[in-house]
């Protein structure tokens, strides 16, 4: 992941999902994902938010663990019970940073609570993850996605940057 496609892709998932608050959860749109939805409940806009975990290896984590030295740990691929187990403890939380990881692009949602929500980046082959805004799939304006391999990418309105 190069450094300047980590910096804009974690500075428009900063603008995308700070101050919102994690709202629900759809079963994914596959046997193994989860799609997660994220509101705004102010004027803020855009104010409907998701973010689609294609292959569901994430876990709940202590927020201090990314700056700890401390390793990661290794995710198992979670059932979809185990997936709503992980995700409900965070329901109405209120987001207060978003992260990449240094190497590769591991999402980490930090909650007011200071658990973030590590999500797995890295796939030789699949992309791990994609968050955007809007009612879907598909970022009306904002889409932020893992690519295999290591990569970032982002599309953003015109006006970002």
């Amino acid at each position: 992941m190069k450094a300047e496609d980590k910096q804009f892709a974690e500075k428009a998932l900063q603008q995308l999902l700070i101050g919102s608050q994690l709202d629900g959860i759809k079963f994914g749109a596959g046997p193994g994902g989860t799609f997660l939805y994220f509101l705004h409940y102010t004027e803020k806009e855009p104010d409907k938010l998701w973010v689609n975990i294609e292959i569901n290896k994430f876990t709940v984590l202590p927020a201090a663990i990314k700056h700890s030295g401390k390793a990661l740990p290794m995710i198992e691929e979670l059932t979809e019970e185990q997936a709503i187990k992980q995700v409900a403890g965070l329901r109405r939380e209120e987001v207060t940073d978003v992260q990449l990881g240094d190497e590769s692009p591991h999402l980490f949602i930090v909650f007011k609570s200071q658990k973030a929500l590590f999500i797995n980046g890295y796939d030789e082959q699949y992309e791990c993850w994609q968050a955007g805004d809007g009612e879907g799939y598909t970022g009306d304006e904002w889409l932020v996605v893992a690519v295999p391999g290591n990569g970032i990418a982002t599309w953003a309105p015109d006006t970002f940057g």
